[in-house]
């Protein structure tokens, strides 16, 4: 018999709750827009996600698509959250819609953020012109990559 059967269950019990720990639903993740979520037309908006850290891929959505935006272009916002930007340079009315994030740390996607409505508000005697950053398209998203389909 072991000398130490005590030392033996308390490692197999702190290894079974790290492995169920590591089986249960990932933290929901943020989403925020900034200036905010009344955007004049014409004029840009970012969505931001945030997660706990260690996320590889962020996900933006707008229900009712089927296409999605994905980026691994994700930064560390704090010591304990990750972060990433989706821009649009100029709203129109397309735009408008519910959106929600989601990320993926593997092995898995998490659970979905709760969705955010981006109103697009008529300009009334705005002659400013959109304001766009050196680069970008107006009207266009400013990411890596489209997806259609899902896959999660």
């Amino acid at each position: 018999m072991s000398p130490h059967p005590t030392a033996l269950l308390g490692l197999v019990l702190c290894l079974a709750q790290t492995i169920h720990t590591q089986e249960g639903p990932l933290p929901r993740p943020s989403i925020s827009a900034e200036p905010g979520t009344e955007i004049p037309l014409g004029r840009p908006v970012t969505f931001v996600c945030r997660s706990p850290v260690g996320v590889q891929t962020f996900r933006l959505e707008r229900e009712g698509r089927s296409e999605f935006n994905d980026t691994n272009d994700v930064s560390q916002a704090s010591p304990f959250e990750s972060e990433a930007r989706f821009r649009i340079d100029s709203v129109s009315e397309a735009n408008a819609g519910l959106y929600r994030c989601i990320y993926y740390k593997t092995p898995r996607w998490s659970e979905h953020s709760d969705y955010l409505e981006l109103v697009v508000k008529e300009t009334s005697g705005d002659t400013d012109s959109p304001v766009t950053e050196p680069g970008s398209s107006a009207g266009a998203w400013s990411l890596p990559r489209s997806t259609e389909g899902r896959e999660q």
